[in-house]
């Protein structure tokens, strides 16, 4: 489960992307900080791969990836007294963010408090996290300083602590400069919020979905930071109608799968992730594992028992495996093979693992 916090300025649509999300009915209004609480939701990654698997499989439990959202108060910006600065704790607990920034106009959603520039709001609240992260790598600069004197091991993190902090007082996120392992490590309990990767959703017109927003957006944001657009109110809507009829509306507005699969494509992209696959008569499941990660961490995800005692691994692709007719045919057709310590796990990757207690 990645965990992704959702924030913003006033009245650029936050909560109805959460609902949009996560089928909820969390409460809005057309004024400002409406969202006096933080709602918390989870929101289940569509995977059509494994719907194909687990009719294949005749699995009776379909189990898909999630991803855990918090959608925080709004902020204010610079001067302001937004709700949102509240919180700022609880969003340096998750993996990710996602930053929503309002495009669209409507008269029943006053904007004075946002505006309708993605870019400017995009500036304000980049420049909101960074001044955060300021003020708390400031007091642990001349913390880590003094405890430095008399200890030589901590010098180390005390430098790379105070080269954050001069960074960030320039005004400059973290994810702007490279930093070693090392120095990474000397931040972890800060949990700065300007190296979580973050994505950018753009909510626009319901008649605006085109356009060259997402690259004005981009120029401004860190560079590979995730840029997507789509309309949080059509995404709303849509999660109130029948399967069928969400999939005919939104194929026929152009916007493919939806802000679900939009977002969980840009999220999974910014933390580095990619799902593979357990198959059965029992239950098909989706798991997520790092990019890079090897099978015994990917069995790991599955039981801790299976990394441990981890022998080796049965591996196919899915779409090898289905077009085969599940997974058995393909054990029989010789399209699935064996795999050691060191293989590296590939997006899509269909997985049983070998293993001894």
């Amino acid at each position: 489960m990645a965990r992704v916090g959702i924030l913003g300025l006033p009245n650029v649509g936050k909560t109805t992307l959460f609902n949009a999300l996560t089928g909820l009915d969390a409460p809005t209004a057309a004024h400002p900080f409406s969202t006096t609480e933080p709602n918390v939701g989870v929101a289940k990654v569509p995977d059509d791969r494994l719907d194909r698997a687990a009719a294949v499989e005749g699995s009776p439990k379909t189990t898909y990836a999630t991803l855990d959202l918090l959608d925080l108060p709004a902020m204010a910006g610079p001067g302001g007294n937004g709700l949102g600065s509240q919180f700022l704790g609880r969003l340096r607990e998750m993996e990710a963010i996602a930053v929503v920034l309002r495009a669209f106009h409507d008269d029943a959603v006053p904007a004075a408090d946002s505006g309708t520039d993605p870019v400017s709001q995009a500036e304000t609240l980049l420049l909101e996290l960074t001044l955060a992260d300021a003020e708390v790598f400031s007091r642990r600069a001349d913390k880590a300083a003094r405890e430095s004197m008399s200890d030589v091991s901590l010098k180390a993190p005390a430098a790379a602590i105070a080269r954050a902090a001069a960074h960030l007082e320039d005004g400059s996120a973290l994810r702007t400069v490279a930093w070693t392992d090392q120095e990474l490590a000397s931040f972890r309990d800060l949990a700065p919020l300007t190296l979580k990767p973050a994505v950018w959703v753009v909510n626009v017109d319901e008649e605006a979905i085109e356009g060259d927003v997402s690259g004005r957006v981009a120029e401004v944001v860190p560079a590979g930071d995730l840029v997507i657009v789509l309309s949080a109110k059509i995404e709303e809507e849509a999660t109130r109608l029948d399967p069928e009829d969400r999939v005919e509306l939104l194929q026929g507005l152009g916007l493919g799968d939806g802000a679900l699969a939009a977002m969980v494509q840009a999220t999974y992209a910014a933390l580095g992730v990619l799902s593979f696959f357990t198959m059965g008569p029992k239950e098909s499941r989706a798991w997520t594992v790092r990019v890079g990660a090897v099978a015994p961490e990917a069995a790991g995800k599955i039981h801790s028992d299976l990394e441990r005692g981890f022998i080796r691994a049965e591996v196919a692709p899915i779409e090898v495996v289905l077009e085969a007719g599940g997974w058995d045919a393909a054990k029989a057709a010789g399209s699935v093979r064996l795999e050691g310590k060191d293989y590296v796990v590939k997006e899509g990757d269909v997985i049983v693992v070998r293993f001894s207690v």
